[in-house]
Order: structure tokens, then sequence, then C-alpha cells
């Protein structure tokens, strides 16, 4: 084989694993029922209903917010010791942003290094006692007013349904 054929072959190389790899990709998107990983992160009632929609027909009920943020809590706690430390915390969201990039082709970039900056910001938010020990407790009173704070109508259901409150509604939030 001469080498000015080597660049064909290579061409031809990659073209057939991207191929496969195409052929093997599964016919579902990123957000398949089952899966809570769409958004990693993000503001509003579409990046809520993206992260905890699991089955998703456009809401999402207490029990599917609960069932979410305690399976994502428990993966996060990595050593087992009933809660998440600051390098914990992290990781668990930047797990869930590699797959988002990944997902959507990207390579980390700027955004993502901001968004892994703002996770280590939002450790130190929710860490209320501010002993680095991010516990169930301090979760679920997060997870709490976040879900009374975007079902507006009352009905335990958050969806397209619920009237969003304007910013400056929004301002004295926590």
């Amino acid at each position: 084989m001469t080498t000015r054929h080597l660049p064909l072959l290579t061409a031809l190389a990659a073209a057939a694993l991207l191929s496969a790899c195409a052929a093997n990709a599964p016919a579902t998107p990123a957000a398949a029922p089952g899966t809570a990983a769409r958004p990693a992160g993000g503001h509003g009632l579409q990046a809520f209903l993206g992260s905890y929609d699991t089955n998703r027909d456009g809401q999402v009920t207490r029990a599917e917010f609960d069932a979410v943020r305690l399976q994502r809590f428990r993966a996060a706690d990595t050593n087992g010791d009933g809660v998440l430390s600051e390098a914990e915390y992290v990781a668990e969201f930047e797990g869930r942003l590699k797959r988002q990039y990944f997902d959507d082709g990207k390579q980390p970039d700027k955004a993502y290094e901001n968004s892994i900056k703002q996770a280590h910001v939002r450790f130190a938010i929710v860490n209320r006692a501010r002993d680095g020990k991010f516990t169930a407790a301090e979760d679920a009173a997060i997870a709490d007013k976040t879900f009374k704070n975007l079902d507006t109508n009352g009905d335990g259901i958050v969806s397209k349904d619920d009237p969003q409150r304007p910013p400056q509604a929004r301002a004295n939030d926590d």
C-alpha cells in the first residue's frame, strides 16, 4: 500500500465507524420515557419539565419529582455516608452535563466551564448549615419550595398549565 492511499483509507474507515455508531444509536431522543437527564440544569418551567417529567407526558407529579431527586442524591453519595460533599454534589451535576454535551455532539466549552463553576456556587447556597455536608433534609426543603413555586395553580402537578410567576415575584425566592 502506498502512502498516497492512506488519507483515503483513513477517511473510509472513519466513515464506516461513524455509520456503525449511527446505526446502533437509539432511535429515541436523549430524554426518552423513563429518563430524567435533559437538561442537565437550568431555570424555568421548560428546564424543570425536561429534567423531571420521567414519563414524558408533559407534567411532573410530586412523586416523579421526588423520585428523581432521591435517585440523584443517592447516586451522588459515592462514599455512602448519607450526605453530599461539594465534590460529590458537583460531580453528579457534571455527569449529567457531560451526558447532555455528548448527546448533543458538543465538546465542553466556556458555557460548560461556567456551569461547573455555578455548581460550586449552588453548593454553597444549598448547604444551609455551611458545614460542607449537603443533607437529605436540606435537599427535601429545597425540593418542597421548588415544587410549590412552580405548581402555581396548586393542583399537585407542574405543567404548562401552571401560570408562571413574573421575575419580580420570584426575586425574593432563595
